[in-house]
Order: structure tokens, then sequence, then C-alpha cells
């Protein structure tokens, strides 16, 4: 037993050292030619200056605001609709159900009632964090 642990730890250990030695971090689509880490790390570097030093690139705040909200409006609706959704069908459930059926009812409402306080607690928080952000303009 212990000699096939071993076998495998040596065998494992070599596959990684082997894969190690011939790591290739990125690949260009276009030609098809690899890069080593520094080479990925200088290009990042010369990434980082560029954007640095162009100044013609500018996020425009209202964009960003109006994308913002746009993405919080959507994605609140999405919210009421699946808790609306899902309420409906937990009541339906509990008013057909027998006994044991509406135990399990009333334990899968505990798990809806967590779920929509961190659904709507998350839309409440990422208003507010917009909210202070914007009066730090």
């Amino acid at each position: 037993m212990k000699k096939t642990i071993l076998t495998i730890l040596v065998i494992i250990t070599t596959i990684i050292g082997i894969s190690i030695n011939n790591l290739t971090y990125a690949v260009n689509s276009t030609s098809g030619t690899s890069h080593t880490a520094g080479e990925v790390i200088s290009e990042a570097d010369s990434f980082i200056s560029k954007g640095e030093s162009d100044t013609n690139t500018v996020i425009s705040k209202d964009k960003l605001k109006g994308l913002s909200d746009t993405i919080y409006n959507i994605l609140l609706v999405l919210g009421i609709i699946a808790a609306v959704i899902i309420g409906a069908i937990l009541g339906i459930r509990f008013i057909t159900a027998g006994v044991e059926g509406k135990a399990e009812v009333k334990q899968s409402l505990i798990a809806y009632v967590v779920g929509c306080a961190i659904v709507f607690g998350a839309f409440t928080i990422w208003k507010i964090v917009v909210t202070i952000l914007q009066g730090l303009e």
C-alpha cells in the first residue's frame, strides 16, 4: 500500500515538474506566439504606462451613473418578480398541502425570508454606497 502511494506521488511530482518547465502564460490569438512570465509582466507595465499617459479617454460620470442606475433598476425588478413568484408558489403550496406539507412549506418560508432580506439588503447597500460616492464629488 505504501509503495503504491509513493509511486503515485512520484508520478504526480514528475508530471508537475515537467509541466512547470513548459509553462506558457499567454498566447497571442492572432499570431499564435506564446509569452513567458517576464514578457507578460513587461507588456502589462507598458499597458499601464500607456493608460496613465493617455488623457484622451475620460469616463463620463453621467454615462457611468446612467449605466449604474439602469443595472440597478433591472436587477431590482428581477428581484421583486422572483420574490413575488416564489412567494405565490409557497402560498399556494401552503394552502393546498396537508399537515406535513405545511411543515415543509414553513421550513421553505424561512429560507425565502432570509433570501429576500439578502437580496433587498444588497440593493439597499448598493444604493447607499452610490449615494455616498456621489456626495464625494
